[in-house]
């Protein structure tokens, strides 16, 4: 729901918030922390998948969560994480191997995928609704979308979760 304001009031579109200053929120944390922890959590998902041995997609790959914490001083075991500025945070990555095998389907290198995380990807926020929503839809859609590659259907590459 947006609120129709003058120039210097805040103003609210659903969970986004912008105030008078310009600083935008969203669920009442700043932007930048969502943006620098995907920064973060996206590329250790996606670069942990290259450590794995490969394999045909299976049914439990589409139901995997990969689960990965954050602190802020980092850490080394079992894998290091950098240390940020931030509260300490986690990262969830919902089927990871699936999505590999559907960025690989269409020939999206893992480097090409996270250096182009600004330009030629979209990062779309969803409600837990959507998200579930799409998690049961995967196995279908993964099957449907790489047989049918001219498909007008959207192409999904990743499932990510933040949390504080």
């Amino acid at each position: 729901m947006a609120d129709d304001s003058q120039d210097g009031e805040s103003v609210d579109i659903g969970h986004l918030h912008v105030d008078t200053q310009g600083n935008a929120t969203f669920k009442r944390l700043p932007t930048n922390q969502l943006v620098e922890a995907l920064q973060l959590g996206v590329p250790y998902s996606v670069g942990g998948l290259e450590a794995r041995p490969a394999h045909d997609v299976l049914y439990q790959d589409f139901l995997a969560v990969e689960i990965i914490h954050f602190p802020k001083t980092g850490r080394t075991i079992p894998k290091a994480t950098a240390p940020h500025r931030f509260n300490d945070f986690t990262i969830s990555s919902y089927a990871p191997v699936a999505f590999g095998h559907f960025r690989e389907n269409f020939n999206i290198k893992p480097e090409d995928y996270l250096s182009s995380i600004y330009d030629e990807f979209i990062i779309k926020t969803v409600q837990k609704k959507e998200a579930e929503f799409l998690k049961s839809l995967l196995p279908g859609y993964y099957m449907n979308v790489t047989q049918n590659q001219r498909t007008l259907l959207p192409k999904f590459y990743g499932l990510y979760c933040y949390q504080v």
